[in-house]
């Protein structure tokens, strides 16, 4: 549902290459490019309603803007179709309130699309903090920031109407990696973004372009993360423990053919391993797993979760 650079470079060929979807149909609002986007995979080009009301059609994936979400997941799960959703999942904590009890109702997965969650480097992360390589953790610190969108002002992401802002997109990730990495029992302390709510290229007004938020784990760990439009690019994580750190520099945007590094630093040396992994594969091989199992919940959980961090730091920005 949507022709977003991110549907035509990554989830349509993912959903086309895997063995357990069939790319059905691809809407736009336009003719134009819906029939350009879905001759690409012999495809059906169609409309948002026509794409919604196709009994041929069981998941449908939406990449529209993060300000249409909540109108259009609502449609889809109305019309009884599983949806995998571009992040963030709405704008507010309420909207995916109501989104999850819709697909609870009727018994259908509802997915935040967050690929770094299978990609093999977050994995091992993952079992090296089971593992207590590094020891008790002193402080966990999550980046993601790229540079101004070469567009300006006609980027989506500056349009407060579309569901704009830096908070609602890349940093959407860093308190997603915080919850991957640490669990659910996170207490926001504080967080700040840009006062003026304005870059230096004259775009993002209204719309937060920075932002810095800090919480604590239940162990009373400190997790800071920092994220935005208008930085030089890097995106990764440092755990720091008492007998050692965990380094990432790409955790959320490898690609398949990228050797995305883990480093490990320890009191008996530094050793680096390198994963080359296709996460949006793997999102799908969950996803289509998911569906044969009907275990949602999970999901369900996650997504308000992910929900209520992100409504919690707005609520406390707008205070600032």
């Amino acid at each position: 549902m949507g022709c977003a650079a991110i549907a035509k470079r990554s989830l349509a060929p993912a959903f086309a290459a895997h063995p357990s979807f069939q790319l059905t149909a691809i809407a736009s609002r336009t003719a134009e490019k819906a029939n350009e986007f879905a001759g690409q995979y012999g495809a059906r080009p169609c409309s948002y309603d026509e794409l919604i009301a196709s009994d041929d059609v069981d998941l449908v994936y939406c990449p529209l803007p993060t300000g249409l979400h909540a109108e259009w997941v609502a449609k889809c799960l109305q019309a009884g179709r599983h949806v995998l959703c571009e992040k963030s999942l709405a704008c507010t904590y309420e909207d995916v309130s109501r989104l999850v009890e819709l697909a609870r109702e009727r018994h259908l997965l509802l997915m935040e699309s967050f690929q770094f969650r299978f990609h093999a480097q977050n994995i091992y992360v993952k079992q090296l903090l089971r593992e207590g390589v590094i020891g008790h953790l002193r402080q966990v610190v999550v980046r993601f920031g790229i540079p101004p969108f070469p567009e300006g002002a006609a980027n989506i992401r500056y349009s407060k109407e579309l569901g704009g802002g830096a908070l609602l997109d890349n940093g959407a990730y860093t308190l997603k990696a915080a919850s991957y990495l640490l669990g659910d029992d996170l207490t926001l302390l504080a967080a700040m973004d840009d006062a003026n709510r304005l870059d230096k290229d004259g775009v993002g007004d209204d719309v937060d372009i920075t932002g810095s938020i800090m919480l604590r784990t239940a162990d009373g760990v400190p997790v800071q993360t920092a994220y935005g439009f208008s930085h030089f690019y890097q995106n990764g994580y440092e755990i720091w423990g008492k007998d050692g750190k965990i380094t990432t520099t790409r955790a959320f945007t490898a690609r398949s053919d990228f050797a995305a590094p883990v480093i490990l630093e320890t009191r008996t040396g530094r050793t680096e391993k390198t994963f080359r992994d296709d996460h949006f594969a793997k999102l799908l091989t969950h996803v289509a797993s998911r569906l044969e199992d009907g275990l949602f919940e999970e999901e369900y959980r996650q997504n308000l979760l992910q929900a209520r961090l992100l409504a919690d730091t707005a609520r406390l920005m707008k205070n600032q």
